[in-house]
């Protein structure tokens, strides 16, 4: 049962709860053209963090820029044209709102960097919902590596057990699961069920309103047992 002992949700931020992959594939190919070079594919590396991927694509093609210079025009980009064009993505607002409700402490572990996270959240009006926000900038080894998971749960205050992760990657469910987290997948960012599923999640919805109907419908099975 998910909601036996909970008292904790940590959520992915990019494709998880927004609908940003896309605009974020065109930002960081825009970067790259004026430099001659044209870059496919971007979203299959999603999961890595932005300077992960910008930096592979610089050794590459052996760019001599800095690629924190190409990060910052990259973010620059984001906030000053495209972030009108990222949304929630369908049932984000339920979910958020069902855990509130429940008294829930609230956290976001991504691979963004705390500039681009923070525009975004104060942007959807939701900075105030999460008691933590670790980013890409807030730790050494991004995910799949469970760093940002172990210094969200210790300031969260909670043991892992305590705590539900929701990710939309192979990389954030490994690094959930290494923290000792239960992790639930949802398919709305670039990798499909099955691999969510091989990567350690113990289920995995289509998108966070199939997961939002799934806890309101467990916990009324449960009230109704109880009477």
């Amino acid at each position: 049962m998910i909601l036996y002992n909970l008292k904790g949700v940590i959520i992915d931020l990019d494709g998880t709860l927004i609908d940003s992959l896309k605009i974020y594939d065109e930002a960081h190919k825009r970067i790259f053209e004026k430099y001659g070079i044209k870059v496919d594919n971007v979203l299959d590396n999603f999961g890595s963090s932005p300077k992960e991927i910008i930096l592979s694509v610089v050794n590459r093609n052996k760019l001599n820029v800095d690629p924190n210079v190409l990060q910052k025009e990259e973010e620059d980009i984001l906030i000053n044209e495209y972030l009108d064009k990222i949304k929630f993505n369908v049932g984000a607002k339920q979910l958020l709102n069902y855990f509130k409700e429940k008294k829930y402490k609230l956290g976001i572990v991504t691979s963004n960097s705390k500039r681009i996270s923070i525009e975004i959240l104060k942007h959807m009006n939701i900075l105030n919902l999460f008691d933590v926000i670790i980013t890409g900038d807030d730790v050494k080894e991004p995910k799949p590596d469970p760093e940002g998971y172990i210094k969200a749960i210790k300031i969260l205050n909670l043991l892992p057990t305590e705590i539900l992760a929701i990710e939309d990657s192979i990389y954030g469910i490994i690094a959930a699961k290494r923290a000792g987290v239960n992790v639930i997948g949802v398919a709305s960012g670039v990798n499909k069920k099955r691999e969510l599923l091989s990567a350690g999640a113990s289920m995995v919805f289509k998108n966070l309103k199939e997961l939002y109907n799934y806890l309101v419908e467990e916990e009324n099975k449960n009230n109704n047992n109880n009477n």
